[in-house]
């Protein structure tokens, strides 16, 4: 097995295990042990803390995926590269330390609360989190891309856990916990700095002897070309709760507290398609180079077939059990329910999607997708004004939604026109079809009044009926081809 492929298959189980994780501590635990209003504390300091560093990073992360291989040389230190990326990182944050100490008003608002109170730790929170991403992707550079998501998926939610641990156990104030949450993020920096200097990685020496008029320019468009996705691609998924945080008058932190905790069991939807993006998105690179067009047109109709039968599992499953969700977490987050429907369709619209983005990303017009970007995150935010003064938290995930379904229209249309790839056909309907005539048989399966029995039950009814008419359909070959290879290993056939 390949260096790249072995590193693929283990960053996949690492975030998938770094998912699981982080499930159980905001949706399971966080609810229980935290107040609404705390919870909102931890989503808006973290949410702050990534805007901020997207821009302290200054698209250098891209930068190094794209550039560094002109200046990589063990020998020559990388001739600098590293010094500079860390030198930039430098001056963008100094630059939004400033800023940040400037807008401080407009982030907490008039009216002290318990937000105001803890608003500086943004700060560490902040600088921590950029260089992290720095390193990370000078690792990545380094063909070691599973470290840092050991790091930031696995080992960083180990230690919030053993830190809530630590809350129960000696019964530390809310302050304390916040103060422990952010050492989290500071220690995974510091093991990734202790490991790259063990490897003798570490290159902190100048060296400008490759920084030409020509790589000078290419490295400011291609920075310039990383900020306005990086900052777009967090504005997208996190804008909603700073927007929840000025436009809901009463409880603002209480209901950021319940829009991220059901947002998070809405993002099963979306989990299994991370492996599938990876490989298809390197699959894509390499048809492009070779011009393999009817190769991507294959790859775009299996993605959006397989995606969309994954995705619509998941999405029927929670929407069976979604009562039952709120059994498991406390009573009074029950006015998330919407949340956790709009924000699925939300994930689901993008399964259903397929590649069309990285059909675009990696093709010889990638700069056109920051076109779409920049006019979803003008949709996102026109759509929030709309929606959340009026319905609130649901408002929000009503935004994402619409927002998410025109950019997601508008790259089938520009894919289409553009290469004349169509991915969807009837197929596609009959999927929706099996998924809603399952939804509604398993609605009416009587329930018992046992909690988990009713989740065991209709959950196994859910997959039962949905892969049996998936199968019997015969709307995917690679369905078709792994059940059969599945029931011939085990002599069921």
């Amino acid at each position: 097995m390949g260096i790249v492929r072995k590193q693929s298959v283990i960053g996949s189980a690492l975030t998938y295990i770094g998912a699981g994780l982080g499930f159980v501590t905001s949706a399971l635990l966080f609810p229980h042990f935290f107040s609404q209003e705390e919870i909102g504390v931890i989503s808006l300091l973290v949410t702050y803390s990534v805007l901020f560093a997207q821009f302290s990073t200054a698209g250098f992360a891209q930068t190094i995926t794209r550039m560094f291989p002109y200046f990589k040389n063990k020998n020559e230190g990388h001739h600098g590269f590293l010094f500079l990326s860390i030198a930039v990182v430098a001056v963008a944050s100094i630059g939004m330390i400033a800023v940040f100490f400037a807008v401080k008003p407009l982030i907490t608002g008039r009216e002290s609360n318990l937000f105001t109170q803890y608003s500086f730790l943004i700060l560490p929170l902040f600088v921590s989190t950029a260089f992290f991403n720095i390193l990370d992707s000078y690792s990545k550079a380094l063909y070691n891309a599973v470290r840092g998501t050991m790091l930031k998926e696995v080992a960083q939610r180990v230690l919030i856990l053993l830190c809530i641990g630590a809350a129960l156990v000696w019964n530390l104030s809310f302050g304390t916990f916040l103060y422990l949450y952010v050492l989290c993020f500071v220690l995974v920096l510091l093991y990734l700095v202790a490991a790259l200097a063990f490897e003798g990685e570490l290159h902190l020496q100048p060296d400008f002897s490759k920084l030409d008029s020509d790589m000078k320019r290419e490295i400011r468009h291609v920075s310039l070309y990383g900020i306005v996705i990086s900052a777009s691609s967090f504005i997208i998924l996190n804008i909603d709760r700073i927007m929840i945080d000025k436009l809901v008058a009463v409880d603002s932190l209480a209901q950021i507290g319940i829009y991220t905790t059901c947002s998070y069991f809405a993002t099963m939807v979306i989990l299994p398609s991370r492996a599938l993006l990876k490989i298809s998105s390197t699959l894509v690179a390499e048809a492009w180079q070779q011009r393999a067009v009817e190769k991507i047109r294959d790859l775009y109709i299996k993605s959006t077939i397989t995606q969309l039968i994954i995705g619509l599992l998941v999405f029927i499953g929670l929407c069976v059990n979604l009562d039952y969700i709120f059994h498991i977490i406390p009573q009074n987050f029950s006015s998330g329910k919407w949340v956790i429907v709009f924000v699925g369709l939300f994930y689901l619209s993008d399964m259903a999607s397929g590649i069309s983005q990285q059909i675009i990303g990696n093709s010889p017009d990638y700069k056109k997708l920051s076109h779409f970007t920049v006019a979803l995150v003008i949709a996102v935010i026109v759509f929030n004004l709309l929606f959340i003064p009026v319905w609130g938290i649901t408002g929000a995930a009503v935004s994402s939604l619409c927002a998410r379904l025109l950019y997601n229209i508008a790259l089938w249309l520009y894919v289409r026109q553009k290469y004349g790839l169509q991915p969807y056909n009837k197929n596609h309907i009959v999927i929706l079809l099996i998924g809603a005539l399952t939804a509604v048989l398993v609605y009416f399966i009587p329930e018992t009044r046992l909690l988990w029995l009713n989740i065991g039950i209709k959950s196994s009814a859910a997959v039962v009926l949905y892969c049996v008419g998936i199968y019997v359909s015969r709307v995917s070959p690679d369905v078709q081809e792994l059940v059969d290879f599945a029931c011939k290993k085990l002599r069921l056939r």
